[in-house]
């Protein structure tokens, strides 16, 4: 059995394919499988590949005969994976040449199911990299082993990371699980899912993971009816999560529902010209949540400065002298 299972979806990506998989059969960890998913890629891709399968036993390509986006292609990569702990990488990213060693011997000192960590932003230009650290898991303690599913109330998971890339998770947890398919967004409800469904979490300060901010993503695309539908999507797999398995009101999953129906009706709000078919599974959720969203608003907010006048100030003065 391989001590990790990568998983790369692979989707018109030529231009970075070599780069994400020479950091993969580099890795100073040998013992690992590089599944690498074709998802019926219009490029050279699948030529890459073949060409990388031919210097290293290690990959393997799984193809499919139509594009089926990128949450078909990771549920057909955990499909066959057989590492004791499965990665997900995006084929336009890469990671450092030591993640994998890194990440599996922290993994297992720490015992955990799941194992969370830093990434590099890489922009256009290179002096704009930056880290995702601790801030991206705001009041998680760094080397702190949590445990999600039974003490959740001493998380808050307020700013969790959905990226799936940004975590390796023991295949015997994760593969209970399955990405929504032929949507975009897939990971909004998978991770928080799945967060809240281990038995036991981690996170350390490694920058394992180099993101590049590739102008051709779908986050990157000015917003469409097919993303605001998708989004809603998510939202309503969230909640249906939440209602099945009665989630409280102050478990950390709960919030980030709360959280996602705040932002996903701003995002609404400042698209008035596009009319989401599901539009009325969002007013739903804003109608039954009315009161979350409303001290989520004020939490939101930053405080007010303190209101001073003259009369308030020789008060002031006053009882300092004559007290």
């Amino acid at each position: 059995m391989p001590k990790i299972s990568i998983i790369i979806p692979v989707y018109n990506v030529e231009k970075y394919l070599r780069e994400c998989l020479d950091s993969c059969i580099n890795q100073t960890l040998e013992d690992i499988e590089i599944i690498c998913v074709d998802d019926a890629s219009p490029d050279n891709s699948i030529k890459i590949l073949e060409e990388y399968q031919q210097k290293d036993s290690r990959i393997k390509i799984l193809r499919h005969e139509k594009n089926r986006n990128l949450g078909a292609a990771r549920n057909t990569g955990l499909a066959n994976a057989t590492g004791e702990y499965i990665w997900f990488v995006d084929s336009d990213d890469y990671i450092d040449t030591k993640a994998c060693e890194i990440l599996y011997y922290a993994i297992k000192e720490y015992d955990v199911d799941m194992l969370c960590f830093s990434a590099v932003r890489l922009e256009e230009n290179p002096s704009h990299h930056f880290f995702y650290d601790q801030s991206f898991y705001k009041g998680i303690q760094i080397n702190k082993i949590y445990h999600p599913k039974t003490n959740w109330h001493e998380i808050d998971f307020t700013n969790m990371n959905v990226n799936a890339w940004a975590y390796l998770t023991k295949r015997a947890t994760i593969q209970k699980f399955r990405f929504r398919e032929g949507v975009w967004h897939e990971d909004l409800d998978f991770t928080p899912i799945l967060l809240a469904s281990v038995n036991s979490l981690c996170c350390i300060a490694y920058p394992a993971y180099f993101r590049r901010i590739n102008q051709n993503s779908i986050t990157q695309k000015p917003m469409s009816q097919k993303r605001l539908e998708d989004l809603i999507k998510a939202l309503e797999a969230l909640y249906k999560f939440v209602i099945a398995n009665a989630i409280k009101r102050n478990h950390f999953l709960h919030h980030k529902l709360v959280a996602e129906i705040y932002y996903i009706s701003n995002t609404i709000q400042s698209h008035a010209s596009i009319h989401p078919y599901n539009l009325s599974t969002l007013t739903a959720l804003q109608k039954k949540y009315h009161r979350n969203l409303n001290t989520y608003i004020k939490k939101s907010r930053p405080p007010k400065p303190p209101r001073y006048s003259i009369k308030r100030f020789i008060g002031k003065i006053f009882k300092r002298i004559f007290k």
